[in-house]
């Protein structure tokens, strides 16, 4: 199969697999340490990916872009590319963004049954429930806007 890719449309998918697998590996790293499992063959068909098109790069024009580990010869992006468009901080605002919405859902719903009940939740349409935790959702949502971590205390 090939596929046709401008230099900006290459660069562009640089930049997405290094986030994704940025993802990928922060969530396989945090399941090893849990279960002390290795890696599956899931995890070697996103590295391969991601080698073969940071392998391509020099190739296509972006060879600057991309480095051989010197110990085991696999393709990685450079610091510079990472900083130069904005790597780190489009993941720092992610993981930012992931944690609030997180903190946010498992507070209000945490309310929410303590409020209505996990059997009287079980025996609600979908619709209702929405409606019923939106008001739950709403008021940490307020909180952490108004105060964030300053009223959370042990």
């Amino acid at each position: 199969m090939q596929l046709e890719l401008s230099l900006e449309q290459y660069e562009t998918l640089m930049k997405l697999l290094y986030m994704g697998d940025w993802i990928v590996t922060t969530l396989q790293e945090k399941e090893k340490s849990l279960l002390g499992e290795e890696e599956n063959d899931m995890d070697n068909r996103f590295a391969e990916v991601v080698r073969h098109v940071y392998s391509q790069a020099e190739n296509v024009g972006l060879g600057h872009l991309v480095q051989l580990d010197q110990n085991n010869g696999e393709p990685y992006l450079t610091r510079e590319f990472e900083e130069e468009v904005g790597l780190a901080e489009i993941m720092e605002e992610y993981e930012e963004d992931v944690f609030w919405r997180f903190l946010v859902d498992n507070l209000a719903h945490r309310d929410f049954v303590r409020n209505y009940g996990e059997s009287a939740i079980l025996s609600m349409a979908i619709e209702e429930r929405i409606e019923k935790e939106t008001p739950f959702r709403e008021k940490w949502i307020s909180e952490i806007n108004e105060h964030g971590l300053e009223n959370f205390k042990l």
